[in-house]
């Protein structure tokens, strides 16, 4: 069964993007604090906290989430942080993160027309200076442009904001819907699209002033809200700790042909709640064969339909190190030689090789893991999808073949359902798909996401890929061999 990444990046990004938000601020209040709900496919599994406070040298802005679930049956907690400091005039300062799951953390600090920015994780330390864009607003300023604009009638404004969790700017584009009352209270719902994103990565709900009531996030088959409620309310919330993440997010297909490793090819219907994603569906192993207003028609085969390449200039990118992905790192390089070494081969048997190597040197197939990077995977032993094709890019690129990894649908036989699931493509003769996790399935994946930079996948990237896919129903599709 595969091991599908985002359920558990979900909380985390959910933090930075639900309650990144921002409370609106009041005038003349020195301190406030806001308390929320988590809750996942409607079951409660966890609280979060925002506490702002004003001072004689600017702004404070803190928010603070734990949560609680199962992956398969493994127990999950995780407790995020993030910080953020503005001065009087409402500028950005400085900003912080913490994870305690993916062993993550980062900090960010404006200098001058920079902001020095500096990223832990998996025993690696990664930090860059960033050309600053005046654009960029605090989350107190943020918040109060979007009260202004509420109180307006205008469809839609922009923010942008520092997103310290990625070490990037974010252009947010929020478009009004409709009104309705809640609880005796008028809320205006609000769509946010991350900037060049077909679908809106979250639906908010604002009340007459301006304050958060209620944000959702739609991933899969799930729905992920995070609800302000007071605090009495809080104090009597109790989590359900056997709320299974990844059984709730499993997309059904019943008729999926079986077994899955004698599987050559196989149509699927995507039928799409609205709008499917504008770009074609294609992947090394994946061709889009049609496609009728929210339908879509996908070909999966064990041939490469698609022989898509990328230039050497491009493939450069491919071969750099990165935070999650560091193929520079002297142990890495060395577990490359001495795979070379041992095969006595290049190209795609040597992809081939790493990818076995990785599989049967992960011995533990734990899904207990955050976001982990490839040094730390390659120290513990242990790891789930995300966890083999970090490890598997940063050993590839360490032996000289460009490779990403890549994100999308894996069919698990036992629950007749596709999951969400991370694997590699590597760059031999064009990309190709390689799953280290489970090497008799490699091509019959449905690639949803493939990043065209080098830095490992992010968590918004991960939003927005499985964001575009929310709600979708797939069907098999009986081919003329049937």
């Amino acid at each position: 069964m595969s091991r599908p990444a985002p359920a558990r990046l979900l909380a985390a990004s959910l933090f930075v993007l639900a309650l990144g938000a921002g409370l609106a601020r009041a005038a003349g209040v020195e301190h406030e604090e806001h308390w929320f709900v988590v809750r996942i496919g409607g079951s409660v599994v966890g609280t979060a906290t925002e506490r702002y406070q004003e001072g004689s040298e600017g702004v404070s802005y803190q928010a603070h989430m734990n949560i609680r679930f199962t992956r398969l049956g493994t127990p999950i907690s995780m407790m995020m942080f993030t910080e953020e400091i503005s001065g009087p005039d409402g500028a950005f300062r400085r900003s912080r993160v913490e994870s305690s799951l993916s062993n993550f953390s980062a900090s960010a600090v404006l200098d001058g027309d920079s902001v020095r920015y500096e990223s832990r994780v998996g025993g690696a330390t990664v930090r860059k200076s960033i050309a600053w864009d005046p654009a960029v607003c605090a989350e107190a300023v943020a918040a109060e442009r979007v009260r202004a604009w509420l109180a307006g009638a205008a469809p839609e404004t922009t923010v942008v904001l520092f997103d310290v969790s990625e070490g990037s700017f974010r252009k947010a584009r929020m478009v009004r819907g409709g009104t309705t009352t809640v609880e005796g209270v008028r809320v205006t719902a609000v769509d946010e699209y991350d900037e060049g994103a077909d679908t809106p990565s979250s639906s908010t709900w604002y009340d007459p002033a301006g304050d958060v009531t209620r944000t959702v996030v739609r991933q899969l088959g799930i729905e992920i809200e995070i609800a302000r409620v007071s605090h009495e309310q809080i104090a009597t919330i109790e989590i359900e700790p056997d709320f299974d993440i990844i059984r709730q997010s499993m997309l059904r297909c019943d008729n999926f042909p079986t077994p899955v490793a004698r599987v050559d090819r196989v149509p699927l219907r995507l039928d799409f709640p609205g709008a499917p994603p504008a770009a074609p569906m294609d992947g090394p192993n994946q061709k889009e064969q049609s496609r009728d207003g929210r339908s879509v028609v996908v070909v999966l085969s064990r041939e490469t339909v698609n022989r898509e390449r990328t230039d050497q200039a491009g493939l450069a990118a491919f071969l750099k190190s990165d935070r999650f992905i560091q193929s520079d790192a002297p142990a890495v390089r060395a577990v490359a030689d001495s795979i070379r070494s041992a095969a006595h081969v290049d190209g795609w048997p040597l992809a081939r090789a790493i990818a076995q190597w990785v599989n049967g040197h992960i011995a533990d197939k734990s899904m207990e893991h955050g976001y982990a990077s490839a040094l730390d995977v390659l120290r513990t032993r242990s790891g789930d999808c995300t966890e083999h094709s970090l490890l598997t890019v940063a050993l590839l690129r360490a032996a000289g073949v460009p490779a990403r990894p890549v994100v999308g649908l894996a069919f698990g036989e036992a629950e007749r359902a596709f999951v969400g699931h991370m694997w590699v493509e590597a760059h031999v003769d064009g990309w190709r798909t390689l799953d280290a996790l489970d090497l008799r399935l490699d091509p019959i994946r449905l690639r949803v996401h493939a990043p065209s930079a080098s830095e490992s996948l992010g968590e918004r990237d991960l939003m927005r890929a499985y964001g575009a896919i929310a709600g979708v129903t797939i069907t098999a599709l009986a081919t003329e061999a049937d």
